[in-house]
């Protein structure tokens, strides 16, 4: 925990001292599908994640060559449900639920091109906060949201390419801690998103 306060920490400071001037602001809504590659055993259930869909908003601050770039976003993912059995006759249960839960990354954005042509380019890294806000529980499994640890915090990096109003992102987070409270597994997620930009 104080390694990722001290991320954090730093990366305000490097904001703080290349953004001196905020002179101008664009704002990026943004909807996506992500991919999430965790699993853990939870006792009698086998729990992993997989595809599901997001919807936020980020923000770029500053006009040069480096820009701040915060957000918020909320995530909802698939998360498939095996019940394991000790006799492999028995049958094997299994189903699917939902986790959702809310990030806010903090990035910073170096662009690679100008950001006023008819392309752009850029990349980003940082950290993301997550903060879990709901599982769908299934009757047949006794999974919900206290299998999870409540708050992680992730290591984000991505590239953007912009098309005049239009933008594309792809970033790739790395999971900093176990994503369940009682089982080893981080979530390591890919996210591809088309926003607007304006």
């Amino acid at each position: 925990m104080k390694q990722s306060a001290k991320l954090i920490l730093t990366l305000l400071a490097i904001a703080a001292i290349a953004l001196p001037a905020m002179a101008q602001v664009k704002v990026n809504p943004k909807v996506g599908v992500n991919f999430s590659g965790v699993d853990a055993q939870l006792q009698d259930i086998t729990a992993d994640a997989r595809v599901g869909w997001n919807a936020g908003l980020d923000l770029r601050i500053g006009d040069g060559f480096i820009f701040f770039n915060p957000g918020a976003h909320y995530y909802s993912y698939t998360a498939r449900l095996i019940k394991n059995v000790e006799n492999p006759n028995d049958v094997k249960f299994e189903d699917e639920t939902t986790i959702q839960n809310v990030k806010l990354p903090v990035n910073l954005g170096i662009r690679l091109t100008g950001d006023n042509g008819l392309i752009g380019l850029h990349v980003k890294g940082g950290v993301v906060p997550t903060m879990v806000t709901g599982v769908k529980e299934k009757q047949d499994f006794s999974f919900n949201k206290d299998d999870l640890n409540t708050f992680t915090l992730g290591a984000n990096v991505g590239a953007g390419i912009d098309f005049l109003v239009f933008t594309l992102d792809a970033n790739y987070e790395i999971g900093l801690n176990d994503f369940f409270k009682d089982a080893t597994g981080r979530n390591n997620m890919l996210t591809v998103s088309l926003g607007l930009k304006f």
